[in-house]
């Protein structure tokens, strides 16, 4: 019979070490109680079960490996980029580039008003989530048309046909000073339109996934659509990725 409340030292938010992978080190531990016990799971209408498991506040934790196979899928460990890929090939995290570093322009507007990875006074964040990197952009006070360009502010990055996917977030961030009036994301791929989001206010996002193979150069236009409400608008690409 395992004891109750053994201490284990595990990396905050992920269960690895010895129960995942033999060998695997880390620097950054702590030890909290926790409950061991053998706990019985049902994947796809079948029993799967191991001792390794154990409830903490209430929550079962099981080692990702053992999560994975008894779904079917088979999992890997990339030490070198610290990932844990379940099904499919395993591709490097080196494959992804964050959108924020590459360079960047302003199609209309002030560059003064874009940001990159983070506001100047606090961090990108909507609907209670934060995003650690990313491109804002603060001066959208406008109704935009296609007859006023002004108000189309867009960042402009050249891509030159590297990539094939952009995923991340577009959002309006939780603190913008306007809180009401709607804006959208129109994402460009050299002058074609490639995805519009839905409008949003603060504290909305929307998770975008747009094919951009071939692609030279991307537009990322925020329009504020509607309202009257004069206070700046500040919305954010969050945690974008170019594979």
């Amino acid at each position: 019979m395992m004891k109750k409340n053994t201490k284990l030292g595990f990396m905050s938010g992920f269960l690895l070490g010895s129960i995942f992978f033999s060998g695997l080190t880390y620097a950054a531990t702590q030890s909290i109680p926790v409950d061991f016990k053998p706990i019985k799971f049902m994947v796809d209408g079948k029993l799967r079960e191991t001792n390794d498991a154990f409830l903490y506040n209430g929550v079962p934790y099981a080692p990702v490996a053992f999560v994975g196979t008894a779904a079917g899928k088979k999992v890997t460990w990339d030490a070198n980029a610290s990932t844990v890929t379940i099904g499919g090939p395993a591709e490097s995290v080196g494959s992804e580039t964050r959108l924020s570093s590459l360079k960047y322009s302003i199609k209309d507007g002030y560059l003064i008003s874009a940001f990159k990875d983070n506001w100047d006074k606090g961090v990108f964040s909507a609907g209670g989530t934060i995003y650690d990197h990313g491109l804002g952009y603060t001066n959208i006070t406008s109704v935009a048309n296609d007859s006023y360009s002004i108000t189309r502010q867009a960042f402009k990055i050249e891509l030159n046909g590297s990539y094939k996917e952009l995923s991340g977030v577009v959002a309006v961030d939780d603190k913008s000073p306007n809180k009401t009036d709607p804006i959208l994301w129109r994402i460009k791929g050299d002058g074609k339109l490639l995805h519009e989001s839905q409008r949003m206010t603060a504290g909305q996002s929307q998770a975008v996934q747009v094919n951009v193979a071939g692609v030279k150069t991307l537009e990322l236009e925020m329009r504020k659509v509607s309202g009257s409400d004069k206070a700046n608008i500040h919305a954010f690409f969050g945690n974008p990725l170019l594979r």
